[in-house]
């Protein structure tokens, strides 16, 4: 027997898995125990579903104020958005998550100003 054939030999008995295995995918995998998954309890699926229901009015509310503002001004800069919506306490993420439905349902535009700015401006 070859040397290289007795280090494979000796590599499969003692369990351990040389580093370009992968390459040749004649190591088993090592098997993991999945626990199983615990069902949540009802008091917990409860309040998901009050958040659930909440999120989605509270987005719209968002996506109605920022809108409304947008109509206001007819065109806003990022920077002077952000601003107004950090003064009414809406986080960013809401701000921007609010800007992208309102952009792809093709209530407001984006585009960029002579300074290279991006702006959002009412369609009408």
């Amino acid at each position: 027997m070859s040397k290289r054939a007795r280090k494979k030999e000796e590599s499969k008995e003692q369990g351990t898995v040389s580093i370009t295995s992968f390459l040749y995918g004649t190591e088993e995998k090592p098997r993991t125990e999945t626990k199983p998954a615990t069902k949540p309890t009802e008091a917990k699926a409860a309040e998901t579903k009050i958040a659930e229901k909440a999120a989605p009015q509270q987005s719209s509310g968002i996506e109605d104020a920022i809108l409304s503002h947008i109509m206001s001004r007819g065109v806003i800069a990022k920077e002077e958005l952000m601003a107004w919506g950090k003064s009414k306490g809406l986080r960013v993420a809401d701000i921007l998550k609010a800007i992208e439905n309102l952009s792809g349902r093709g209530r407001i535009r984006k585009r960029l100003n002579d300074k290279g700015n991006l702006i959002y401006e009412y369609v009408k």
